[in-house]
Parts: C-alpha cells; sequence; structure tokens
C-alpha cells in the first residue's frame, strides 16, 4: 500500500518498492525495455498516483537517480509526459508537475461523460464478454477497499471504466478515454486518499452499473451510466469548494 509521501524527490527503496509492487503501467505502448522507456513508465505511475504532488519540481539528475537510469532516457521521457499535459519542462531547472484547477476538473469531466454516454449503448450489446470482465474487476476494488489501497482503488476504477468503453469496440474513443482518465487520476486519488466512505459509495455506484448490465435494459442502463457520472461531477466539485 502506498502511503501518502511527506519527502522531496530522493532516491528511496520504499518508492521504488512500491512501485515494484503495483507494476501499473500506464502506457498502451508495448514494454521494449528501454531505459526511456523504463523512466517513462515509473515518473507517470509516480505522478498519477500523487507520490510526485502537483506543482512538485522534478531533476533530471534526482530521477536519474531514482530510476537507475543516466540522464538521457529520463529527458526523453519528460518530453514524453509534457505532451500528455502530465509536466512542463523547465529549461536548466527539470520538470514542473501539473496542477489542475476547476475548470480543469471540468473540462476533463465533461469530455469523460460525452465518451461514456456515447459508448454506453454499444458497451451494453456486449454485456456477455463485458460482465465477467467488470465482475472481476469490482472484486478487486473491494480488496483495495480493505487494504485501504488507494493508489490501487484508483487504478482499479480506471480499468473498470475503461473495460466499458473498450467494449463498444471504438478504438479512437478508447485512446481519448484513456488520455481523460490519466487526467482525472491527477485529482481523484487525492479526493479519495484516506476516505473509506468515498470508496464505499464508489463501489455501490458500480454495483448498480453491473446489474443494470446483468439485466436486458439499454435504456437503463444508459441511465445508470448518466447518474453515475453526474455523481463523479459532484464528488469532484464538492472537493475543490
Amino acid at each position: 500500500m502506498l502511503n501518502e509521501p511527506t519527502f522531496d524527490l530522493v532516491t528511496t527503496p520504499r518508492l521504488r518498492g512500491a512501485y515494484d509492487r503495483c507494476n501499473m503501467r500506464y502506457t498502451t505502448e508495448p514494454h521494449p525495455g528501454s531505459a526511456a522507456q523504463k523512466a517513462y513508465d515509473f515518473v507517470k505511475w509516480a505522478i498519477l498516483n500523487s507520490v510526485y504532488a502537483g506543482g512538485q519540481l522534478l531533476t533530471e539528475g534526482a530521477l536519474a537517480e531514482e530510476v537507475g537510469v543516466s540522464r538521457t532516457p529520463v529527458r526523453e521521457a519528460l518530453l514524453r509526459l509534457e505532451v500528455e499535459g502530465l509536466l512542463t519542462l523547465l529549461p536548466k531547472r527539470g520538470a514542473l508537475v501539473a496542477t489542475y484547477s476547476g475548470q480543469d476538473v471540468d473540462d476533463v469531466l465533461d469530455a469523460r461523460s460525452l465518451v461514456e454516454m456515447h459508448t454506453a449503448a454499444k458497451s451494453f450489446a456486449a454485456r456477455r464478454q463485458l460482465l465477467p470482465v467488470i465482475e472481476e474487476i469490482h472484486e478487486r476494488m473491494k480488496r483495495n477497499r480493505r487494504e485501504h489501497d488507494t493508489a490501487g482503488f484508483t487504478a482499479s476504477d480506471r480499468e473498470f471504466h475503461e473495460a466499458i468503453v473498450d467494449a463498444a469496440g471504438n478504438a479512437v474513443l478508447s485512446a481519448i478515454y484513456r488520455m481523460l482518465r490519466e487526467r482525472q487520476t491527477l485529482f481523484t486519488s487525492v479526493m479519495l486518499r484516506g476516505r473509506v466512505d468515498r470508496m464505499d459509495e464508489a463501489l455501490a455506484e458500480h454495483e448498480r452499473i453491473i446489474q443494470a448490465l446483468r439485466g436486458s435494459d439499454a435504456v437503463w442502463f444508459e441511465s445508470v451510466v448518466t447518474e453515475h457520472l453526474a455523481w463523479s461531477i459532484d464528488l469532484a466539485r464538492q472537493m475543490l469548494d
């Protein structure tokens, strides 16, 4: 389980161990085993799980030492992460982890709603293949909640919704949706950290989605998805108040 970090960017075996245990990959590209990919995976994981907080300055040298590679692959990784909007490069200083505003939250959630609502009907049509996938993820989320594993819960929640969108069979929308969820993870992990009540609410929301998929009413399923999205948006806005 990841505890909330209270340290500056230094070499920490605990941090490396947490990453290795989670073994989370936030890129859809196959892992070629390169040093640049290794640095990219690690830094992206740390940003999306709030190990590196918004507004934190990351330096190439410290990251290279942390990951166990030279500065050149770290520089390549930071360039990719800047393109994805997760950080901003500062000449001769390093990279600043992205922060978010109320407008950023609204923009991401509005776009997420458009994708999920557009794909809901087609996803429902593929419910026989989809159900066992999201039921397994849901069980994992319950285990994450019991263990108070915020990072694991956030990752599983994202996987739950990505599976539903993927079931629609539109690779372009799936790619867009993954980008949006990466942006959302920047603030979702903060919303859930230490809040078992919010994890319980999310689990209850997902139970309703699963129940709707077990039925034969596509309109009901789309209604449940709409209500869940409204709940997610309201929760995010509460955090910013």
